[in-house]
C-alpha cells in the first residue's frame, strides 16, 4: 500500500509548504502586521496546495497509479504535521529575538485593551471568571505557546481538507 515515495513526498512538500508559511509570516513583519493569531490563518492555503501536490506526486510514483483513501490521508497529514514543525519553529526564534519580543509585548497590550474595552460584553454573554482567564491567557503569551499552537492547530485545521483531498485522488487497487 504504501510505497517508498512516500516519506520523500510527504516530508518535501511539507517543507516546501512550512517554508512557504514561514515567508508569508515574514512578509506580515515587512508590511507592519504581527504575524500572530488570526493573521496566519490564510497561509493554511500554503499547505492544502502542498498536500495536493504531494497526493498527486505520490500516485504518479506508484507502478499503476493507484491511490488508497488511506494512504492521501496520511500524505496530507504528514505534510501538515512537518510544515507545522517548520512554522512552529521558525515562530518560536522570531518571536525570541529581541524585534519578536517587542512585537509581542505590544500585541498583548493591544489584545488586553481591546478585549477591556469590550469587558462588560463579555461578562453580560459569559462571565467574569471567563473575561479574566481570558485576559489572564492573552498575558501568558510567549514564543512556546505560540509554537505549540502552531504544532497543534495547523493539522487538525488540515483535516477536512485532507480528506477531500484524498477522496478526489484516490483510486483503488484493482485485484
Amino acid at each position: 500500500m504504501f510505497n517508498k515515495t512516500f516519506w520523500k513526498n510527504s516530508l518535501k512538500f511539507g517543507a516546501i509548504a512550512g517554508i512557504a508559511c514561514l515567508g508569508y509570516s515574514v512578509v506580515l513583519d515587512l508590511i507592519g502586521i504581527t504575524p500572530i493569531s488570526g493573521k496566519l490563518f490564510p497561509s493554511n492555503i500554503f499547505i492544502l496546495i502542498a498536500s495536493v501536490l504531494a497526493v498527486k506526486s505520490y500516485r504518479r510514483n506508484n507502478p499503476d497509479e493507484t491511490l488508497h483513501f488511506w494512504e492521501g490521508l496520511s500524505l496530507c497529514f504528514v505534510v501538515a504535521l512537518s510544515a507545522s514543525i517548520i512554522v512552529g519553529g521558525g515562530l518560536y526564534l522570531f518571536y525570541s529575538t529581541q524585534h519578536g519580543q517587542e512585537l509581542l509585548a505590544k500585541f498583548v497590550v493591544e489584545a488586553v485593551k481591546e478585549y477591556t474595552t469590550a469587558r462588560q460584553q463579555i461578562i453580560k454573554e459569559t462571565n467574569l471568571e471567563y473575561f479574566n482567564n481570558l485576559i489572564a491567557g492573552i498575558k501568558a503569551i510567549d514564543p512556546v505557546s505560540i509554537a505549540f499552537t502552531e504544532l497543534k492547530q495547523r493539522p487538525l485545521i488540515a483535516i477536512l481538507p485532507s480528506i477531500m483531498i484524498s477522496l478526489y485522488y484516490r483510486r483503488q487497487y484493482v485485484k
